[in-house]
């Protein structure tokens, strides 16, 4: 029930990202303070490996101090994240444990695990 119930959040969160032509920023680093990058979600589904929950695509741009564009990514990253234990993340074939007691902000992948994974279902 709660993979059904998530699904039906990540897709309506997509149906208005794509009214809004914003994507969802996920995770955000900065470097010297005045560039950062930030991770977002393009696209995501219920994944088609039944030991995934979620199968996304990650976009990825860097922005000057002021937000201003520098550089977005034309490139598809794609993932799958698994939000039972073990938690996990998988990038092509490499899978990535997660540490669900981390800090938000501090590892990427935590924070794309928690986006889909710790959504509010309320």
């Amino acid at each position: 029930m709660r993979r059904v119930l998530l699904t039906l959040l990540l897709c309506a969160q997509s149906a208005s990202m794509s009214a809004a032509a914003e994507l969802a920023v996920f995770h955000t680093a900065s470097f010297g303070g005045s560039q950062s990058v930030s991770l977002s979600l393009a696209e995501g589904t219920a994944s088609r490996d039944p030991a995934f929950d979620f199968d996304v695509v990650i976009t990825l741009s860097e922005f000057e101090g002021g937000g201003a564009v520098l550089y977005q990514d034309g490139g598809r990253h794609k993932a799958s994240v698994r939000c039972v234990s073990p938690a996990m993340v998988r990038i092509n074939s490499a899978d990535y444990a997660v540490d669900i007691s981390a800090r938000p902000g501090t590892d990427w992948k935590h924070d794309l695990w928690s986006a889909l994974c710790s959504a509010p279902l309320s």
